[in-house]
């Protein structure tokens, strides 16, 4: 070889490089993507799978990562570009789909429709991604209804009673309703509460359980206070039937309120009325606190099984309460 010229030493090297390459499209070896729907006579090991003759990777200067293509015939996922659900990374400005529609609450824009998690199998206006915590018990009445209602909607919604409350509590929930309460908070759980809202949750209140003003009125008070609202009075019934234009009033002409209570704005310009009961008592606030947001109902009945049953509307509310206290990243547009 020393006494070769060099461009015959060139060539080769071409000839034994070609000869060591494998051939392209006899199985391939791909190393970090999981396929889905992998055709006829793909094998799969852990970090890699088989690439089959038909397949083609996909183009790095299209910005996508773990895209493959579907073999003819093949009906797991039908015929054409298939995706690995989760891999969702792209390069660039511009959103690659990483499947035809939304398949997971990954937090990633799946299909690129400008929407992040955006699925509702059941089109009942509740995002099946939104995860629901409900701290304290459902009263002396039965609330079954309510909560599975929620579940069989595609929302995780779980009923919790933590002996301390902080972020990583918190952080677990897009919404979190506040029933019956069986204690006091901290100043520290309070402060919680409210830097958990201002950084984007979605926080409702609820009561009325009893007349007894400490546990109906100055627990719940003890989160709510800081951020400018209370439950004050005595007990009062509804129904309640003025409604003003909210999104959470939407399509609403009477809802249930029995022995609940007024809801007032100790801080002006916070919040606004969005329902009253007879003599303009106001019966509901919401606020927008930071990038979060807080309603506050003045009674307990709108869970209740014998209100669902009797009372449309009452889903109407709730859908409504969903939609408007559910944070801006989840179901949303992409942040930015």
């Amino acid at each position: 070889m020393s006494n070769c010229s060099p461009a015959l030493r060139l060539a080769l090297v071409l000839l034994i490089h070609g000869a060591c390459s494998p051939t392209e499209g006899a199985g391939e070896a791909t190393t970090g993507v999981d396929s889905i729907g992998p055709g006829p006579g793909s094998t799969a090991a852990t970090g890699s799978t088989t690439t089959p003759d038909a397949s083609t990777t996909a183009s790095t200067a299209t910005g996508t990562t773990g895209a493959t293509t579907d073999p003819p015939g093949d009906t797991t996922a039908g015929d054409g570009p298939i995706f690995d659900v989760g891999m969702g990374e792209t390069t660039g400005d511009a959103c690659v789909p990483v499947s035809a529609d939304e398949r997971a609450c990954d937090g990633i824009d799946d299909d690129c429709n400008g929407f992040v998690d955006d699925i509702d199998v059941g089109m009942d206006g509740i995002c099946d991604c939104l995860a629901i915590g409900i701290i304290g018990t459902s009263g002396s009445l039965a609330a079954s209804q309510f909560q599975q209602w929620l579940i069989d909607r595609g929302s995780s919604a779980e009923r919790i009673d933590p002996a301390l409350v902080d972020a990583a509590v918190l952080d677990a929930y897009d919404v979190v309703i506040l029933d019956q309460l069986t204690r006091a908070y901290t100043p520290a759980e309070t402060a919680a509460f409210d830097a958990w809202v201002t950084g984007g949750g979605g926080l409702m209140s609820m009561t009325g359980h009893t007349a007894n003003p400490v546990s109906a009125q100055q627990w719940p008070n003890g989160i709510l206070g800081p951020m400018g609202l209370e439950y004050q009075g005595s007990l009062r019934d509804g129904p309640v039937t003025d409604f003003l234009p909210h999104p959470i009033t939407a399509g609403l002409t009477s809802v249930t309120f029995l022995g609940g209570f007024e809801v007032v704005a100790t801080i002006p310009g916070q919040s606004e009325v969005i329902a009253r009961l007879p003599g303009a008592v106001p019966a509901a606030q919401a606020q927008e606190r930071g990038a979060g947001k807080v309603f506050v109902w003045g009674d307990e009945w709108i869970e209740y099984d014998s209100e669902w049953a009797a009372l449309p509307e009452i889903t109407q509310l709730w859908v409504n309460i969903f939609d408007w206290l559910t944070p801006m990243d989840v179901c949303a547009p992409p942040a930015g």
